[in-house]
C-alpha cells in the first residue's frame, strides 16, 4: 500500500469492537492517486525549514558540531545528505570544501551535527540538504542553501575592551526625585510598624546614593568603499541598548539574559550593514543596572549598635555596570575595519536618574540630551570612560535564546477613582508587563511629575494594594516621569518591568484619559508551538490563564513569580515544564537554563541564577534532570545530554549521599498544596505541604531522576552507569512502597503520593490499576471531585487517573464547583492568573474586600495541569524509545460532557494536529501525521465485558478521518 504524506487524502472509517485495531485501508483509486501525486512530487518537493542549533541563520554560533535540522517534505526520508561549503558559488558548483556528509541512510532530520572542517571565529558555512524518499531510487532536489556564522569563540578574538563609567553620578535630590524614592521604598505605607519602617530609611538611604543610568558614545568613519556585510558583536554586564547612527540595532529588552555573571554573559551578534553609511558614523550603547548591580531589593539590615564583625558582607551586586562591543566591517574589495569599545568612547549621566529592576525607574525629561546617539553632537559635557584590565566574567557565550521582547499589547478596561488625584487603570488580566505613556494626553507643565505604582489587586473602593509582592523584596514597584512641559509622542520604560494588573497615577490634577496608557506583555520571544480550544469556555480559560501566567515568568529564565522574587526556582521550572513545552518552542530556552545549574555555586541548587542561590533540596533540583531528559524527547539534542551528564552525576552522587535507609527524607515538598477550608492556617505556615510528607515527594523524585539517569547513560552508550541508576531506582522504588503503600486502604495517603507512584512506575505494575481506583474514590469522595495537589502533583495527577479509566475524573476536576476548584478561583477570587495559594485568603472573610491577599497572584507553577490537555484530550504524547516526536502516539480521551477538542503542537519534524468532534454517540476524529513522522492511534474500545481498553494502529504522513462508535454497535 503507497500512502504519500502531501496528497492529503481524507477517507472514513467507521469502528466497531470488532475491527478497532484495522488500519485504514484506501480503495484502488486512492492508490492510484497518491501514486500519481507522489511520481510528479518527487523531484519537485525539497527539505525546507533549514535550522542550526534551533535557529535560522544564526551569528554567533559556538559549537564547533552545530547541530541541523530540516524538515524533509517527504511522506517517509530514507537517506539524507548535507554539503556544506565556505561560499555559495562553491555550494552550488558541488564543491562541498567543508563538509560532505555522503549518503547517510537515516530518517532522522532533527539535531544533525555538523562532522566537517573546523570552522574558525566570524567564518560563514554555507549549507544545503537533499533527501530520498522511502522508496525513491533517485533523491529529490537541493534544499535552497542557508547559512551560519561562527562568533567570536575565545577571549583572544575579542579586539574590544570593556568599558564603564569613569565616575558614576547620583543625581541631585529634590522633592520630585524624593518622592519616587519614598515610594519605591515603601515608606508613603502608612502600615508599616517602627521596626519595618527603620528598614525602609536604609533602603531610602540606598536609593538616594543609587546612580543615574549611563550614555556612552563613539564616533568613527568608514570611507566610500561598498559594504558587504557589517556584523555587531555586543553585550553588558547590565541591561544595554546599542544603537548606531541613532537607530536601536535591534528590539530585544531587557538584554543580555540573566546568567551568573562572574562565570558567563551572554553575547549578541547583530547584522548591521544597513545601519552604517559612508563619512562619520555613530555608535552609542545606553546602559542600565539590569541584575547585574541590583543589590537593594533583598539587602538585610543588622543592628547598627552591634559589634562590628570582620566578615564580609554578603553582596548580590557584581559590580558596577559594564559593557564591550566589537564591529566587524567587510567591503567588496576584501578588506576590513573593526571598529570596537576602548578608551576613546566617551560618557554621560543618562536623563533615567534612579533604575532598578525591582524598584522602577524614573526619568527626567529636562536631562535628556537631543542627538546623544547621532552624529554631529556636541561632546564637550561628555566624560572619559574607564576601560577594564580584566573582564568581569570568565566566557562570554552566544545569546542564543529568544531574546526578551515586548510581545502584546494590552490596554485598560476601566479606571477607578479611589481617592483625590488618584486615579488607578485596570487592565483586566495579570501580566508581566512595561506601561507606554501617551505624554501628550497628560497635559504636564514643566518639572511637574507623574509616578505609576504596579499591583495585582485593589480593595473594593479601587485603592491599589502592594502587599500580594510580599515583604521579601524591599522595593515596590513604581515608575516615575518629570516633564518638560512641551511633552510630545510616548514613554516607555527600558530597564525594568512589573507583574501587575493595575497601575496607580499620581501627581496629576485631572482626571486622565482611559486610554493615556497601554502596555505590553513582556517575555522570551520564544514561538508558540502548541494551541488548545475546546467547546467548555471555563476549560478555554483555564488553559488561558495557564498560558497568561507562564509567559509572564519567561525572562530569559522560567521565574516564580514577577511581583516579589522574580527568581529561578528550579522546583517551579521543572513543576511548570510539561505547560512550557507542549506551549512552547523551549529548545533553546531550555538550553541555557541548564547551562545555569552548571555555573550555580550548589551542587543542588534550589535557586539558578544569580547570588540568590542555595541547595540542598533535591526535590527542587531534580529540576536538572528532568528538564533534560524531556528536552531530548522533545527536540532529540544528544549533544545536550552529552555537556550536562557530568553536572547530572554530580546531583545524583550527592543525593544518594544524603539517602536514610534508601528514601530522602528532607525537602521542599508538594508546596502550596490547598487546605481543607479557605483561610485556614497552614500547617507549618507559608506554602508548607499538608497532605504529602516531603519524604514522599523528594523520594519518588529522586528514584524519577535514577530512571531517567538509566535512559540517558543508555543513550550516551554508558552501560555500567545505566546499571547503577536502574538498581538505584528499583532501590529506592522498593523502600517507597514497603513504607508507604497501605494495603488496606490500596494506595500512598494523598493524591500526590499515588499519581508519582503510578507515573513513575515506582508502583508495582500489578498494583497501579487498583491504586489508580483508589485515587479516583479519594478525588470523588474525600475531595467531592477536586484536586488536592500542590505544584509538584499537578503534573501527574491527571494522567495517572486518565490512562487507567478515570479520564471523566480527570476532566471533571476543573467543572467542579467550590473551593479549590477554577470556578471558585475565576468567580469568587476574581483570578485572572494561577495564585500561590487559593486557600490563605476567604473572601468570605472579607466582606467589605479591603484586607488584601499577602501572597503573589501569579505563580505559575500550579500550571502543570495543561500538559494533560494535550496528552490526554488531544490525545498528542512522545513515546519512550523515539525522539522529537517522529513516532509519537495518538490516543485522545473522549470526555463526557465535551463536545469539541482541537489540538496542534509544532515539532521540529511538521505539526501534529488533533481534532475529535461528538455526534450523538459517534466521534468524528481528524488528526495530522506530520511528514517523516509515525503515529501509532489508540482509540477506545468496548469489550464484551463493557471495559474500555486500547489498541494502537500504525498511522505514516497524512490527515486522517475516523468515525468512531463509542456504544461498540
Amino acid at each position: 500500500m503507497m500512502k504519500n504524506g502531501r496528497s492529503r487524502l481524507i477517507f472514513w472509517v467507521a469502528i466497531s469492537a470488532i475491527c478497532l485495531g484495522c488500519s485504514p485501508q484506501p480503495t484502488a483509486e486512492e492508490i492510484t492517486a497518491k501514486s500519481i501525486q507522489k511520481s510528479t512530487q518527487e523531484t519537485s518537493l525539497s527539505p525546507s525549514n533549514l535550522l542550526i542549533e534551533g535557529n535560522k541563520t544564526p551569528l554567533n554560533v559556538h559549537n564547533g558540531n552545530a547541530n541541523m535540522s530540516w524538515h524533509a517534505n517527504v511522506e517517509r526520508q530514507r537517506y539524507y545528505q548535507i554539503q556544506v561549503a565556505t561560499t555559495l558559488a562553491k555550494l552550488h558548483d558541488g564543491e562541498s570544501d567543508l563538509w560532505d556528509s555522503g549518503k547517510v541512510d537515516s530518517s532522522r532530520s532533527v539535531n544533525i551535527p555538523y562532522q566537517g572542517k573546523t570552522l574558525k571565529a566570524n567564518q560563514r558555512a554555507v549549507w544545503r540538504v537533499r533527501v530520498w524518499s522511502d522508496d525513491a531510487i533517485n533523491p529529490g532536489a537541493w534544499s535552497q542553501a542557508e547559512y551560519w556564522e561562527m562568533g567570536l569563540l575565545s577571549a583572544h578574538s575579542w579586539q574590544a575592551k570593556w568599558i564603564q563609567a569613569e565616575q558614576q553620578v547620583a543625581v541631585q535630590n529634590n522633592d520630585a526625585v524624593e518622592h519616587w524614592m519614598r515610594l519605591a521604598a515603601d515608606l508613603t505605607n502608612p502600615k508599616l510598624n517602627q521596626s519595618k519602617r527603620d528598614t525602609q530609611h536604609q533602603v531610602l538611604k540606598q536609593l538616594i546614593e543609587q546612580p543615574t543610568a549611563a550614555l556612552f558614545r563613539h564616533d568613527f568613519h568608514l570611507d566610500g568603499r561598498k559594504i558587504v556585510k557589517a556584523k555587531l558583536h555586543s553585550t553588558a554586564a547590565g541591561y544595554y541598548e546599542v544603537y548606531l547612527n541613532g537607530r536601536n540595532v535591534d528590539d530585544r529588552i531587557m538584554d543580555p539574559g540573566q546568567t551568573d555573571f562572574d562565570q558567563r554573559i551572554l553575547y549578541n551578534t547583530d547584522a548591521v550593514s544597513d545601519f552604517l553609511s559612508p563619512g562619520k558614523n555613530t555608535i552609542a550603547v545606553h546602559l542600565g543596572s539590569g541584575w547585574y548591580d541590583e543589590n537593594i531589593a533583598f539587602s538585610r539590615w543588622s543592628n547598627p549598635d552591634k559589634k562590628s564583625s570582620t566578615a564580609k558582607k554578603k553582596s548580590l551586586s557584581y559590580g558596577q555596570p559594564k559593557f564591550i562591543a566589537q564591529l566587524h566591517v567587510t567591503y567588496d574589495d576584501g578588506s576590513s575595519q573593526l571598529i570596537v569599545s576602548d578608551e576613546s568612547w566617551l560618557s554621560h549621566p543618562s536623563p533615567i536618574v534612579k533604575e532598578g529592576v525591582f524598584s522602577g525607574e524614573l526619568l527626567d525629561a529636562n536631562l535628556a540630551i537631543d542627538g546623544w546617539n547621532r552624529t554631529g553632537l556636541e561632546v564637550k559635557d561628555w566624560q572619559p570612560v574607564r576601560v577594564l584590565n580584566q573582564w568581569p566574567t570568565k566566557v562570554l557565550e552566544p545569546q542564543l535564546l529568544p531574546p526578551i521582547k515586548a510581545i502584546k499589547k494590552l490596554t485598560p478596561v476601566a479606571m477607578f477613582n479611589p481617592q483625590a488625584n488618584v486615579w488607578v487603570f485596570d487592565f483586566g488580566q495579570n501580566f508581566t508587563g512595561i506601561p507606554t505613556i501617551d505624554l501628550a494626553k497628560l497635559n504636564l507643565s514643566k518639572d511637574q511629575a507623574v509616578y505609576f505604582r504596579y499591583g495585582e489587586w485593589v480593595d473594593t473602593f479601587g485603592n491599589i494594594s502592594l502587599k500580594s509582592g510580599g515583604g521579601a523584596p524591599l522595593l515596590k514597584q513604581v515608575d516615575g516621569y518629570i516633564a518638560t512641559g512641551d511633552e510630545q509622542g510616548t514613554w516607555t520604560p527600558i530597564f525594568t518591568w512589573h507583574g501587575f494588573r493595575y497601575v496607580e497615577v499620581t501627581g496629576l490634577q485631572e482626571q486622565p484619559a482611559l486610554d493615556a496608557i497601554s502596555a505590553h506583555l513582556v517575555r522570551s520571544d520564544v514561538a508558540v508551538a502548541g494551541t488548545f480550544e475546546s467547546s467548555d469556555p471555563l476549560l478555554n480559560r483555564i488553559h488561558e490563564t495557564a498560558l497568561w501566567g507562564y509567559e509572564s515568568n519567561l525572562m530569559a529564565l522560567p521565574m516564580d513569580c514577577p511581583i516579589r522574587e522574580r527568581a529561578g526556582w528550579t522546583g517551579d521550572a521543572h513543576a511548570a515544564l510539561i505547560t512550557g513545552n507542549y506551549n512552547y518552542q523551549m529548545g533553546n530556552f531550555w538550553q541555557k537554563y541548564l547551562g545555569d545549574f552548571k555555573t550555580a555555586a550548589y551542587v543542588a541548587p534550589a535557586v539558578v541564577p544569580g547570588k540568590r542561590t542555595h541547595g540542598g533540596n533535591f526535590d527542587w533540583a531534580a529540576a536538572e534532570i528532568i528538564i533534560a531528559w524531556e528536552h531530548y524527547r522533545h527536540y532529540g539534542d544528544l549533544q545536550l545530554l552529552q555537556n550536562q551528564y557530568p553536572s547530572m552525576q554530580e546531583y545524583m552522587q550527592a543525593g544518594e549521599a544524603k539517602l536514610e535507609n534508601s528514601l530522602l527524607r528532607a525537602g521542599y515538598g508538594d508546596w502550596c498544596d490547598p487546605v481543607v477550608k479557605p483561610g485556614t492556617p497552614r500547617v507549618n505556615g507559608r506554602c508548607s505541604p499538608q497532605h504529602t510528607t516531603p519524604t514522599i515527594t523528594s523520594s519518588a523524585l529522586f528514584a524519577h531522576t535514577a530512571d531517567l539517569m538509566a535512559n540517558i547513560s543508555t543513550q550516551l552508550n554508558k552501560p555500567e552507569q545505566a546499571k547503577h541508576y536502574s538498581q538505584l531506582f528499583t532501590r529506592i522504588s522498593e523502600q517507597f512502597h514497603q513504607e508507604f503503600y497501605d494495603p488496606k486502604t490500596g494506595h500512598y495517603g494523598s493524591q500526590t503520593a499515588d499519581a508519582m507512584a503510578i507515573m513513575f512506575a515506582i508502583a508495582p505494575a500489578h498494583l497501579r490499576p487498583s491504586i489508580a481506583h483508589a485515587l479516583n474514590e479519594n478525588v470523588i469522595r474525600d475531595w467531592h471531585g477536586h484536586a488536592s495537589v500542590g505544584a509538584l502533583g499537578q503534573t501527574y495527577l491527571y494522567r495517572a487517573l486518565s490512562d487507567f479509566g478515570y479520564a471523566n475524573t480527570a476532566f471533571n476536576i476543573f467543572k467542579a464547583k467550590g473551593y479549590p476548584g477554577y470556578d471558585y478561583m475565576f468567580n469568587e477570587l476574581n483570578a485572572t492568573t494561577l495564585w500561590e495559594r487559593k486557600g490563605f485568603y476567604d473572601p468570605q472573610q472579607d466582606p467589605d474586600g479591603t484586607e488584601a491577599p499577602g501572597f503573589s497572584l501569579n505563580h505559575p507553577f500550579h500550571s502543570g495541569y495543561d500538559g494533560w490537555f494535550y496528552e490526554g484530550l488531544g490525545g498528542i504524547r512522545p513515546l519512550d524509545d523515539s525522539v522529537g516526536y517522529q513516532h509519537f502516539a495518538l490516543q485522545p480521551e473522549f470526555v463526557d460532557g465535551l463536545d469539541w477538542v482541537k489540538v496542534s503542537y509544532q515539532t521540529h519534524y511538521g505539526t501534529i494536529k488533533s481534532h475529535w468532534q461528538r455526534e450523538t454517540d459517534t466521534v468524528v476524529w481528524k488528526f495530522t501525521v506530520p511528514d517523516n513522522t509515525v503515529a501509532y492511534v489508540s482509540v477506545p474500545e468496548i469489550n464484551a465485558k463493557g471495559a474500555k481498553t486500547k489498541q494502537p494502529a500504525k498511522y505514516s504522513a497524512g490527515q486522517y478521518v475516523l468515525q468512531i462508535n463509542l456504544n461498540g454497535t
